[in-house]
């Protein structure tokens, strides 16, 4: 089944607003086995609505509106609905009551243009939304004999998942029969998307025979794989899933870095809890990152033990215990030198690794030596500390999101690699 959605409002197309619903919508829709066919973004006109809903209707025959439902004077999608359809607004009185008791539970007055929010179409259903003021409306229609259900919802995220969670889907599900799409999503570092299809190109092309199909998710560092399958049998639908995931992770290997759609930093926790095993930082370029990435998840202060932000040299040398003579002679941008803070931080704050990070990320500082992008990232362990240099390019934000990435893959990989006694 397809379906598409329409989003309204002048905020999006200015840039005010980021559209999050529709890719919210996308995928809650596909997990119900529907197919978001096409995501249209429109202003405040009344003739754009309905010129878009027009040509959703030739496509699809599930279209899901959201915006355009508040109280103001260029909220016009109710209006253009009940005019669409040929419906009369009338004033709902069970709607009121609700809106009533919404301002009222708050110790709000409730406005005239509120209370001419319960003033709604008369042939729709509407579909109570206790998280707001602006209900929900379910039109059902037909367009060459095919029956057609159109949608129309606040714009505001949290209203809008509300609905869809408790009035839009459940609606659906009793409608249509509708197949399930069952999908597994794994992570991968340190190998680029053409490399990694490279990689894994025999298999894919076989992938098709068996039903499933493969999306690359690229991002700065990592490519998420997502492998799904449709099937009116659920059970069918995941056996296929993962017979192909298995194979896949043997041809990818150590590439991949989470068999789940999670974080390197929240596959780095899970792991080094189970491990009961701790990490520290030394950080000089990064400023920091590693260690809000890795404290970005719940529970990291049962294994992160701290950071060392060692940004100026006089830092390196007192708090990490950096040789003076190394910062001289190597630079601080160095082996010898992102090798002692990896193994002070380790020794200072007692922890099983320490990760270690110093490089010149951009846009300026770079020499002929060490252009911008070089970034000297080492790890501590109680087996030694080895040092790698990366050689990035010139964005700064990007060169700090590529060493975290690198450093939490790595310090991942070793933890696995490690036979726990």
């Amino acid at each position: 089944m397809l379906a598409e959605v329409i989003t309204v409002g002048d905020e999006l197309l200015l840039g005010q607003t980021v559209d999050t619903n529709s890719a919210w919508m996308g995928e809650i829709l596909a997990s119900r086995g529907i197919a978001l066919n096409r995501i249209t973004s429109i202003s405040d006109q009344a003739e754009e609505i309905v010129a878009a809903l027009n040509e959703a209707r030739k496509r699809v025959d599930l279209i899901l509106i959201t915006g355009g439902l508040g109280p103001t004077r260029d909220d016009i999608t109710k209006h253009t609905l009940a005019d669409y359809f040929a419906m009369e607004l009338r004033m709902n009185e069970d709607v009121l009551k609700r809106i009533s008791a919404w301002f009222h539970g708050r110790g709000l007055p409730m406005l005239p243009m509120n209370k001419a929010q319960a003033m709604l179409p008369d042939g729709c259903t509407v579909l109570p939304n206790p998280r707001g003021t602006a209900m929900g409306m379910w039109f059902e229609a037909s367009q060459d004999n095919r029956p057609q259900v159109i949608i129309s919802m606040p714009g505001v995220p949290y209203e809008m998942k509300g609905l869809v969670e408790e009035e839009v889907l459940p609606r659906i599900l009793s409608k249509w029969e509708l197949p399930t799409r069952f999908h597994r999503t794994v992570l991968t570092q340190g190998i680029g998307e053409s490399y990694l299809s490279k990689i894994v190109n025999e298999w894919e092309e076989n992938l098709a025979r068996q039903d499933v199909s493969i999306a690359y998710l690229p991002a700065p560092g990592q490519v998420r794989v997502r492998l799904s399958a449709v099937s009116m049998d659920s059970e069918e639908a995941q056996r296929r899933v993962n017979t192909e995931l298995n194979e896949f992770l043997n041809l990818a290997g150590e590439h991949v870095v989470a068999e789940t759609d999670i974080s390197i930093a929240e596959a780095l926790v899970e792991l080094l809890t189970q491990r009961g095993e701790t990490l520290s930082t030394a950080e000089s370029c990064t400023g920091g990152a590693m260690a809000a990435a890795i404290t970005s998840v719940a529970g990291s202060s049962a294994v992160f033990k701290g950071a060392a932000v060692a940004y100026a040299n006089a830092v390196k040398i007192h708090a990490l215990g950096v040789d003076a003579a190394d910062i001289e002679r190597d630079g601080a941008v160095s082996e010898s030198v992102v090798t002692a803070m990896a193994e002070g931080a380790r020794e200072r704050m007692g922890t099983t690794y320490a990760l270690a990070a110093s490089g010149i990320a951009g846009p300026g500082g770079g020499t002929p030596d060490k252009p911008v992008g070089t970034i000297w990232i080492a790890l501590a362990t109680a087996e030694g500390t080895r040092a790698r240099c990366l050689k990035l390019g010139r964005h700064r934000g990007r060169n700090v999101q590529r060493t975290v990435l690198e450093c939490l893959a790595w310090v991942l990989r070793t933890a696995r690699s490690q036979n726990k006694d």
